[in-house]
């Protein structure tokens, strides 16, 4: 099935990434059905909006991405994860597709999204 664009949520507790990363992306031609900024916030949009994909903050007050990631699996095994980390403690590279460390690039993030998701959006 040919879909337009691939669909994302952002979820990052510092709200200048989650508006940055959102523009980019839109800009790039995908719909972000979703924002939040814990990983309460990742686990409810997840199960509403059924996104191709999710980009994924792991330190983060209250919920963290951890307790996203738990609960994301719980719904879908093959959920499209790209976490954005500065640190290093989180063992999580077999739980996510892609681990992508702080500093970062807009144009980085969305290059691995793209090389990540099947080639069905054109």
């Amino acid at each position: 099935m040919m879909r337009n664009n691939p669909t994302g949520i952002i979820i990052d507790d510092e709200k200048d990434i989650v508006d940055n990363l959102s523009m980019y992306l839109e800009l790039k031609g995908h719909d972000i059905v979703g924002i939040g900024y814990n990983g309460c916030n990742a686990a409810t949009l997840y199960s509403e909006k059924k996104p191709d994909y999710v980009v994924l903050d792991m330190k983060m007050p209250q919920y963290d991405g951890m307790y996203a990631i738990q609960k994301i699996k719980e719904k879908d095994q093959n959920a499209k994860i790209f976490v954005i980390t500065g640190h290093s403690e989180y063992d999580i590279e077999n739980l996510v597709t892609k681990v992508i460390s702080k500093p970062f690039t807009l144009d980085k993030i969305e290059k691995i999204i793209k090389n990540t998701l099947p080639h069905n959006y054109e």
